[in-house]
């Protein structure tokens, strides 16, 4: 196996370096495509301390592209250099010490021709628990998260690249969806655990009796996680449940900004807007 891995960044933390040392050591090159816009950088990106810079690309065009067209380069990069797979990830998730090495030895006990795509179980550190029951067991799960994931390159040969019209949101999933219609299937290993988190959770509060825990996008996310899933919805009706899509990133939503969130006005905005585009099947960057 010959592996690359990307992470987009986008206003990355004090943590980046941290959690790059924890995969940095078992991949080959660790592309860093950096969606920051130029004139929105306080300060040039500090990577001192990076357990290997000699494996590091790092790219970028000085404008937010969105996740698709960024992991597309990455792909384009893949597939140009001779990898044979493709890790991505968030700047945000770290593997614990041991963790991600089991994690390729998983993968490599598949053979280096297998047509499947590989994804991790999560540790949602706001929540501290896990996403699926921690066991010694491999799932086949209907879809993954970006972060974590590792497909073949040659997959994209055959399915075509990431659907980067969406710009962000619903990406990773759209991608397992349309391998699942050419029968190549997802494979989570519930025993690796990556450390992750979901969103903006900041604060728990309590609502007519119960504890909620609003996750409070900004305003740019919150249009792209309703327009999107009407979209998704439209193409893989029996993959995404939109009623159970629009109750979470709508009606609650809708609730939440009223009672606790942040720029109110804007959010609304982004939530109505989103569900009018979704309609219209409007794709692409916001405008």
């Amino acid at each position: 196996m010959k592996l690359a891995a990307v992470v987009v960044l986008y206003h990355p933390d004090e943590n980046l370096v941290r959690n790059i040392n924890s995969y940095l050591p078992q991949v080959d090159t660790l592309v860093l495509w950096d969606n920051t816009p130029e004139g929105e950088k306080s300060a040039p990106l500090s990577l001192s301390g990076v357990c290997h810079p000699e494996r590091l690309e790092y790219m970028g065009c000085g404008r937010n592209v969105g996740i698709g067209a960024a992991l597309n380069q990455a792909v384009a990069y893949a597939r140009d250099n001779g990898f044979t797979h493709l890790l991505t990830l968030d700047q945000d998730s770290y593997f614990r010490e041991g963790d991600f090495r089991r994690y390729l030895e998983n993968i490599r006990a598949y053979g280096e021709d297998a047509e499947a795509i590989f994804s991790t179980n999560y540790f949602i550190v706001s929540q501290q628990t896990s996403s699926y029951p921690v066991a010694e067991s491999v799932e086949e799960v209907t879809s993954a998260m970006t972060s974590g994931t590792v497909y073949p390159v040659a997959l994209f040969e055959k399915l075509g690249n990431f659907m980067e019209e969406l710009f962000v949101w619903g990406i990773d999933c759209e991608f397992c969806w349309r391998a699942r219609r050419q029968q190549i299937p997802t494979y989570c290993f519930r025993s690796i655990l990556l450390q992750h988190d979901l969103g903006y959770q900041k604060k728990k509060h309590r609502l007519l009796g119960k504890e909620v825990f609003p996750n409070e996008y900004p305003p740019q996310r919150t249009y792209y996680n309703v327009r999107n899933g009407i979209i998704l919805h439209r193409l893989y009706p029996d993959c995404l449940n939109l009623k159970a899509h629009l109750h979470y990133h709508l009606y609650k939503r809708i609730v939440f900004v009223l009672l606790y969130e942040q720029q109110k006005f804007a959010k609304g905005k982004a939530l109505w807007e989103g569900y009018r585009d979704g309609k219209r099947n409007r794709l692409g960057e916001r405008k």
